[in-house]
């Protein structure tokens, strides 16, 4: 499991920042590491009916149940691979569950600097960085499930 280790590591002076590349689908996303409470294997999940948006199941991890927003779908995207993910992160209504693909995610730093505006619409994001020809859209996992 993933632990972030200091409250300051996405405004350490305020100039650089930590982040978590993973991948949904075959598309790079990021989160920030003070979102993440951790990553394990993905266990089967359990159908909900229930009226908020992309959360239509849950998953049982040790004794907790936790709600999945199924990041995949809101994307039109399927995940990838057999042996996929459980990215576990810290959403303000309460701990959440996203599968995610089996390639493992990567922890970078970056300075602030290279954080831009993410003009796309089809996920909230708290901006994004660039590598190479691929932009990569930083979650905003306080917005999942609102409107984007």
């Amino acid at each position: 499991m993933l632990r972030t280790g200091h409250a300051h590591q996405w405004e350490t002076a305020r100039q650089s920042c930590q982040l978590l590349v993973f991948s949904v689908g075959g598309r790079r996303l990021a989160v920030k590491t003070l979102d993440v409470s951790g990553i394990s294997q993905w266990n089967e999940s359990i159908p909900i009916a229930g009226l908020t948006p992309f959360v239509t199941a849950v998953v049982r991890q040790g004794q907790t149940v936790l709600p999945v927003f199924d990041l995949a779908a809101s994307l039109h995207l399927t995940v990838h691979g057999n042996s996929l993910l459980c990215l576990r992160v810290k959403h303000p209504l309460g701990e959440m569950v996203m599968c995610i693909d089996e390639e493992i995610p990567v922890l970078h730093t970056f300075d602030l600097s290279v954080i831009q505006t993410y003009h796309g619409k089809d996920l909230p994001a708290e901006g994004s960085y660039t590598n190479g020809l691929d932009e990569i859209p930083i979650l905003s996992v306080s917005r999942l499930g609102s409107t984007v």
